[in-house]
């Protein structure tokens, strides 16, 4: 009798664990900028690409784009969200990730797209993306947990050009406050430099790889990856994250995870 309430006890355990896993709907935006024409990256589009591929054998929904313009940006971001706003009952994840040039203009944060135009600064701003519109919808939706990475954080691209650079870009990203439900994941800390990478994969995104399809906690990847790049910088490049999640998210969720600890007979 007691091995058949424990099998039945094991049986509804698991299966609860695998429904709950199947209930949540997994997003992934994936964007890679590389072929500037000022300041072209190495990595970037291999860093996007390597992620995508990740994220999809985790069994996530991922829209890919890379050397994008403002517009594509734009564009891709809106049916970004507009997929996942599909469902409104479901309970969803939705990661953002993007590895290219971003810049820190007056405090805020910018996305650079390619094509940008330099007759004037008005133009010259016009044509980058805030990152804070990348948190427009969030709000929106209930039962939606969100985590942006940006692999970002390099040298200022427009040095040299003298409409961008007037003095109010400054170096890295400012710190950026998460939305409800949020986790911002950075790849240095505020202010930093982030290094590209020498091989095919940049510093951060090289470790990110790594670890994400381990079953452990989006935290604890974080520190993981963490822990690697500030080793093999030597603590030159710290990544960073600021969290407002509310529920325990896995980007590789672990199997019978609802299954007490059981008493042996």
């Amino acid at each position: 009798m007691i091995r058949f309430l424990l099998c039945m006890y094991l049986s509804i355990f698991s299966s609860q664990s695998f429904a709950s896993e199947q209930d949540v709907q997994r997003f992934a935006l994936v964007i890679g900028n590389k072929n500037y024409v000022t300041a072209p990256l190495k990595n970037s589009a291999n860093d996007a690409n390597a992620i995508a591929d990740s994220l999809t054998d985790m069994g996530f929904h991922v829209s890919l784009l890379t050397d994008s313009n403002l517009s594509d940006l734009t564009t891709q971001v809106q049916q970004f969200y507009a997929q996942v706003k599909k469902d409104e009952h479901a309970k969803k994840l939705a990661v953002i990730y993007y590895a290219g040039h971003a810049i820190q203009v007056n405090h805020h944060n910018y996305i650079v797209p390619l094509g940008m135009q330099f007759e004037s600064y008005p133009e010259f701003i016009s044509g980058l993306y805030k990152i804070d519109r990348l948190f427009i919808e969030i709000n929106k939706l209930k039962n939606l947990q969100n985590i942006i990475i940006l692999d970002a954080c390099r040298n200022n691209p427009f040095e040299n050009n003298s409409v961008a650079d007037n003095g109010q870009i400054s170096s890295g990203l400012a710190p950026i406050k998460a939305p409800s439900n949020t986790m911002i994941a950075f790849a240095t800390e505020p202010g930093g430099v982030a290094a590209d990478g020498k091989r095919k994969n940049g510093v951060y995104t090289k470790h990110l790889l790594r670890h994400i399809t381990t079953q452990i906690s989006v935290e604890e990847v974080f520190k993981k990856v963490r822990t690697g790049v500030a080793k093999e910088t030597r603590n030159k490049q710290i990544p960073w994250e600021h969290s407002s999640l509310l529920n325990e998210v896995f980007f590789s969720p672990p199997k019978n995870r609802d299954i007490p600890d059981l008493m042996v007979f």
